[in-house]
């Protein structure tokens, strides 16, 4: 049998073929894995795209509860110096109205309280006045120009006299306690709204 042809040439050709098939399948697998890369890229890109977003949604979080913890913190630590100032405020008010019981002012208020529990009692023969130790002189002194009874037993105020009617059917409490304790948010507030300004 006789060849007809140049095999060389068909060698060069299947092998060429076979190069170019082998490198159309190696361009392919190349595109495919390069696909592949970009495919896995992209997805762990996002994925650590989502994991910061995660994170910093978590760190923004931390940062607004911290934000609200401090917050609150110091706005309880003004009110309780607010607080501690209007305590002062008012401990030193008191003070200075217990140094003023000596004027004249103190003596027309016992007055006036004296003169309130007669009317309340409907006579000062019903009236027996109690006051603090300190101003049990001023008191017996001013009961006596009304005809009213004193205790001999002071009563434990800061001032102001305390007044039972028929032994103790009635009871009125002129106490400079009570005026101070019907008054303390008045009083707080004013002495806030001192500190404010």
């Amino acid at each position: 049998m006789k060849i007809a042809g140049d095999p060389e040439k068909l060698a060069r050709e299947a092998a060429r073929e076979e190069l170019e098939r082998s490198h159309k399948t190696l361009e392919e697998a190349y595109e495919a894995s390069q696909r592949l890369l970009e495919e896995s890229y992209r997805k762990a890109l996002l994925e650590a795209e989502r994991r910061l977003a995660e994170e910093f949604s978590l760190l923004e979080e931390q940062v607004r509860s911290l934000r609200s913890k401090l917050e609150f913190e110091l706005r309880s630590k003004v009110a309780e110096r607010r607080n501690e100032l209007v305590d002062e405020a008012l401990r030193r008010g008191v003070e200075r109205l217990l140094k003023a019981k000596g004027e004249e002012w103190y003596e027309q208020f016992l007055r006036r309280a004296i003169e309130r529990a007669i009317a309340e009692a409907g006579g000062a023969e019903e009236v027996e006045i109690r006051a603090s130790a300190e101003d049990m002189e001023l008191v017996r002194s001013l009961a006596s120009r009304y005809g009213v009874k004193v205790s001999p037993a002071s009563a434990k105020i800061l001032g102001g006299i305390i007044a039972e009617v028929r032994g103790g059917e009635l009871k009125l409490d002129y106490s400079i306690d009570l005026l101070l304790s019907r008054n303390e948010a008045r009083l707080r507030h004013s002495a806030l709204k001192a500190l404010l300004e």
